[in-house]
């Protein structure tokens, strides 16, 4: 199933525009002119247009606006790919869980997904944050991964639901398998396309949150080079200096672009109606 998905045409140019963004993001250490925390000016602080030399300008402590983009972007994808890797896995596990036990723990596992989903998740998310004393890069994702895996295990749950009624289940089970190892080796990886699109939107989905906290000051503390606080600290001098904040925030919207394309292109490939999705 993932070879073909990798064969469709739309998923490959959305994967490599996702690997163009992902690879200036983690290059930034080679790719920033400057220390993204270094003040320029350190006497005066002065904020700085685009020239030669800061060709995104200057923010108002005199930091190099290309140099905190290209690390504020690592910042991001680092912290989506994990919460996403996080979310991801205990979504699948609870979904696997709740079909392999059945009955009472299915029933329970599901209205408890249910419920965590009736609540408004940007509420939960400021609350969890504001009672957090210091926020680092492993704490912000357990908050981020730990939140938003109830819609995945409904995905994984429905998916293995109407596998169980494919032949290579019956086949598994008239040779004696037991349920988990039919589970594992052979349902879970026929279900690993629709995992892969709820991932890739996913990531958009975690960036967009993570800026939002870090502009409402409740992401990583200061100094560390992040979208959503460049966007905050630029926002007082947004007529004077507009590229501080118009920067980051043409960056945060591309990328969620790209990763959404993404998860367009793969869910179209794995959609029966459109032909795409493998027999």
């Amino acid at each position: 199933m993932i070879a073909d998905l990798v064969g469709s045409r739309s998923v490959r140019r959305a994967l490599g525009a996702a690997g163009i963004v992902a690879t200036l993001a983690f290059s930034a250490p080679w790719l920033s002119p400057y220390d993204p925390n270094e003040h320029l000016d350190a006497v005066e602080l002065r904020i700085a247009g685009p020239s030669w030399h800061h060709p995104l300008g200057t923010d108002l402590f005199s930091r190099d606006v290309l140099s905190r983009v290209l690390y504020g972007t690592r910042v991001s994808l680092t912290v989506a790919a994990l919460s996403v890797l996080v979310s991801v896995t205990l979504g699948t596990a609870v979904g696997m869980a709740a079909w392999l036990a059945g009955g009472a723990v299915d029933t329970v596992l599901m209205r408890l997904v249910d419920g965590a989903l009736a609540i408004p998740r940007i509420l939960l998310l400021l609350v969890i944050a504001a009672l957090w004393n210091h926020i680092n890069l492993a704490a912000l994702v357990a908050i981020l991964g730990l939140t938003s895996w109830f819609g995945t295990s409904r995905v994984v749950r429905a998916e293995v639901l109407s596998a169980r009624a494919r032949e290579y289940v019956a086949a598994a089970r008239s040779l004696g398998l037991s349920r988990v190892r039919i589970a594992t080796q052979h349902v879970l990886p026929n279900i690993a396309g629709p995992i892969l699109v709820a991932a890739s939107l996913g990531v958009g989905q975690i960036i967009l949150v993570e800026a939002g906290l870090s502009f409402l000051g409740l992401g990583l503390a200061p100094p560390t080079a992040s979208l959503g606080a460049m966007i905050q600290e630029g926002q007082s001098f947004v007529y004077q200096a507009p590229w501080v904040v118009v920067a980051p925030g043409v960056v945060i919207v591309l990328t969620v672009l790209v990763f959404s394309a993404l998860g367009e292109s793969l869910r179209e490939a794995l959609d029966p109606r459109s032909g795409g999705r493998p027999a």
